[in-house]
């Protein structure tokens, strides 16, 4: 997690651009009373404004929040996070429903932190551990870094609440059992099928131990340059997965290139095989791109046949973008219009699809089994981890990965009912009652099931405390089934796949546009990155409320998925 703030400290809030200056008075007076409702944090202790999400225009019950990243004498504090949430006026959060303070403030902030933060060992050192630690077998593609971090180190017990405990609190952090020193190691290894590979570790900054480490894609440093634009033109693409679409593309001196100057500039570009660098555009004499055929590596990438793999991609992200914008009324992934781009056709055999933040780009490989990794559900799911590392930032490890992981897996389905029930267009998701699956249209057995994730027969229908202890994309199992419940409904069949045993009367789901709206305001404004089942749960129904209003059936319809999945009752 390497930490991008805007340098705001606290009683800076008036550098956030407001309405007009007496609107910034009145929200730096209100950020001070809040400031203070969060209590004494202890000494060297400070918080830098990370983000701001606002509410669209006219929406209820028009909020502006404030993320604030905690730091330890300038140390980032892992996981420590605050969100504060004002009206646009600065005044403190207009909730007639839910006007107390909790209301106001999403805290999962560490207090009394006491830690001595001058290293024995030097980042070199922390390197060399982390290098050892994972063996890689090729190059470096980015030079790897070593960040100082405060660790505060989870305790022994699961923060999600026991069964029948009923809670409403959002606090996302309890005080931390031990405090670590900690080098937050990221090292990027992209050699092909044999070793694609983003690892993170956190290194004792005292004694080398490698105190977690886990697999990621999910870092941020620098974006790619965006292409010179070039005049507006209509094409045709013939894709595998979505029929003959329409493509928004660019017309060039020689021809036409596979870029959408309509939505900020996306393109699909063509690494031949490649591992490295940001490839070629895909460009072609007429208007048309691809033949509808899955990859046939014999023909080549430059080949029309190797053009469907960059069509679906190019389709999959417009889709995306569109949904964005659309639905969530959200500019692009991170909010600013910053345009992602596709690479196609990534070494040979990559049996997988990855984003990454190190360049703000989605990489298709090509599998022997699945051909080309560019359905539409795989873009959706992929491209929306930037999205969650946009807002929320949800750790990749633990219970919070799995949220990660269900984030993707939630956008996906979505996307593609989306693109497929309604062309992408408009701001309503039609209310499919399947397929709730990833990967499925690759062929052969789907990824992943969202009405009930234990039909790949390995992930968890229900919360328990080990969740945290699985890979993520198994973690994702419950938060799924939850999403698909809030959505769809369940079922008092015990026979059906959208059977809960802990609802044996099933609910009524509230379709998927409430759905959606649910859990996009959970993630943008309620989630912090150590967040796990509990918080999701607290984050939601407090969505509910602000949304809704207290009582209604949205927030019923939101603890009812949740008590289907071990999560409150």
């Amino acid at each position: 997690m390497h930490y991008v703030n805007s340098i705001l400290m606290v009683g800076v809030l008036l550098a956030t651009p407001l309405a007009a200056p007496a609107a910034e008075a009145n929200a730096g007076a209100a950020f001070h009373r809040l400031r203070a409702a969060l209590g004494d944090l202890g000494p060297g202790n400070d918080l830098t404004v990370k983000d701001e999400v606002r509410d669209a225009p006219g929406a209820r019950p028009g909020l502006v929040h404030f993320r604030l990243q905690q730091t330890y004498h300038g140390l980032p504090v892992w996981g420590g996070q605050a969100i504060l949430h004002l009206a646009p006026s600065g005044d403190d959060a207009p909730l007639a429903d839910a006007p107390s303070t909790d209301a106001q403030i999403t805290d999962a902030l560490y207090r009394g932190i006491v830690l001595e933060t001058t290293p024995n060992l030097g980042p070199a050192e922390a390197l060399a551990v982390a290098r050892d630690r994972i063996a890689p077998m090729g190059s470096f593609t980015d030079p790897p870094t070593a960040d100082l971090v405060v660790w505060p180190e989870p305790p022994d017990g699961d923060p999600c609440e026991e069964p029948g405990e009923e809670t409403e609190d959002e606090t996302g952090v309890q005080a931390p059992v031990n405090l670590r020193l900690a080098y937050h190691v990221h090292l990027v290894l992209e050699n092909g099928a044999a070793e694609t590979r983003h690892e993170d570790l956190l290194v004792d900054a005292h004694t080398g131990a490698v105190l977690r480490s886990w697999s990621t894609l999910l870092t941020a440093r620098r974006r790619p340059r965006v292409p010179a634009a070039g005049r507006p033109a209509q094409g045709q693409g013939h894709s595998r997965f979505s029929g003959d679409v329409s493509l928004d593309i660019v017309r060039t001196r020689t021809g036409y290139e596979l870029r959408d100057p309509t939505r900020g500039g996306l393109s699909t570009r063509n690494l031949g095989g490649g591992v490295a660098g940001t490839g070629e555009p895909y460009v072609s004499l007429t208007n048309h791109f691809g033949d509808g055929q899955n990859y046939d590596p014999g023909r080549g990438p430059e080949s029309v046949n190797g053009q469907t793999a960059a069509v679906d991609a190019q389709y999959g992200l417009s889709m995306t973008w569109d949904f964005y914008r659309n639905i969530l009324g959200r500019n692009g992934i991170d909010g600013k219009g910053t345009p992602p781009l596709n690479l196609v056709h990534y070494a040979q055999g990559f049996d997988n699809a990855f984003w990454s933040d190190e360049c703000f780009c989605m990489t298709y490989g090509d599998s022997a089994t699945h051909g080309s990794f560019t359905a539409l559900d795989v873009v959706g799911h992929e491209v929306s981890h930037g999205l969650c590392s946009t807002t929320a930032g949800l750790n990749y490890e633990g219970e919070s990965g799995g949220l990660n992981e269900a984030n993707s897996d939630i956008f996906g389905a979505l996307i593609r009912f989306y693109a497929k029930g309604a062309k992408g267009e408009g701001n309503h998701i039609p209310d499919e009652a399947g397929p709730w699956t990833i990967g499925g249209d690759l062929g052969g057995t789907p990824f992943r099931y969202l009405d009930r994730p234990s039909r790949d027969g390995v992930s968890p229908d229900e919360w328990s405390p080990g969740l945290r202890r699985l890979d993520v994309h198994l973690s994702s199992g419950p938060m799924n089934r939850a999403f698909y419940f809030l959505a769809q409904g369940a079922s008092a069949d015990p026979q059906s796949h959208a059977y809960s045993r802990r609802l044996p009367g099933g609910m009524t789901g509230l379709g998927n546009d409430k759905a959606i709206q649910l859990w996009w305001r959970t993630l943008s404004t309620r989630l912090t990155p150590a967040s796990g089942y509990r918080q999701a749960r607290a984050g939601m129904l407090q969505a509910a409320r602000e949304l809704y209003g207290k009582g209604g059936p949205e927030e019923k319809a939101a603890a009812l998925a949740f008590r289907a999945i071990h999560v409150g009752r």
